[in-house]
């Protein structure tokens, strides 16, 4: 399995209001153009062979800016359109906690047992970008993808390995955000496992209660 880089895109003045950007197509902003600038120095020795993205604003920009300065092709995805928030577009996150308390509490945390109003549910967006990923995942060439908010956290949570069932959007609601990518690298085969060191063993056995499933199903780092 290859190593993966998710990227989250640089901020829009939807970021700076704090409104629900969802399928809605926004430039990056001052900041966010800086953010991106600053991202190339933080990935560039990761390995990246391809970019892959939504063809939607602003991911796709961020996508083509790193291609451009890394020397990277970049490749539009529409399984990867960032999550249909519906009638929530464009609102205020605030403005939609008033209007919607229990539901959007209930959207953050269960997503996939709820839909924004004539938008579309967890479980829709996770079965297009498992299509999507699905053959990227099967090579050995590294790959990044660019994706929004709150698709990223599917994404991420699907390379984890995580209950795809039980997504939480606890994120939401935290805008412009300097956090811009996680790597998640695979383990090794079960056919390199004589060449794991004593050491490396000891430090599985005396590894935290609860993080041993974690750590045999990927290695993830979150980058500042």
């Amino acid at each position: 399995m290859p190593t993966v880089v998710l990227i989250r895109p640089g901020c829009t003045d939807f970021d700076k209001d704090e409104r629900i950007q969802g399928t809605l197509d926004l430039p990056l902003n001052a900041e966010g153009e800086e953010q991106v600038k600053n991202l190339v120095a933080q990935i560039e020795n990761s390995g990246i062979e391809t970019i892959i993205t939504s063809s939607s604003e602003p991911a796709l920009s961020t996508a083509e800016q790193l291609g451009e300065n890394l020397g990277i092709p970049v490749k539009e995805k529409e399984g990867l359109k960032n999550l249909n928030q519906g009638l929530w577009q464009g609102l205020e996150y605030e403005e939609v906690r008033r209007k919607y308390p229990k539901l959007l509490k209930q959207w953050t945390e269960s997503p996939e047992t709820v839909c924004p109003p004539e938008g579309e549910l967890a479980s829709e967006a996770v079965k297009r970008v498992q299509k999507t990923l699905q053959k990227y995942l099967k090579k050995k060439q590294n790959f990044a993808i660019v994706a929004s908010e709150p698709l990223a956290t599917i994404i991420s949570c699907l390379l984890r390995n995580e209950n795809k069932d039980k997504i939480s959007f606890e994120h939401n609601g935290k805008f412009c955000q300097n956090e811009m990518f996680e790597i998640l690298e695979s383990p090794p085969k079960k056919s390199d496992s004589k060449q794991v060191s004593s050491d490396d063993q000891t430090e599985k056995k005396d590894s935290p209660q609860g993080q041993g499933n974690h750590t045999e199903k990927w290695r993830f780092e979150e980058a500042k």
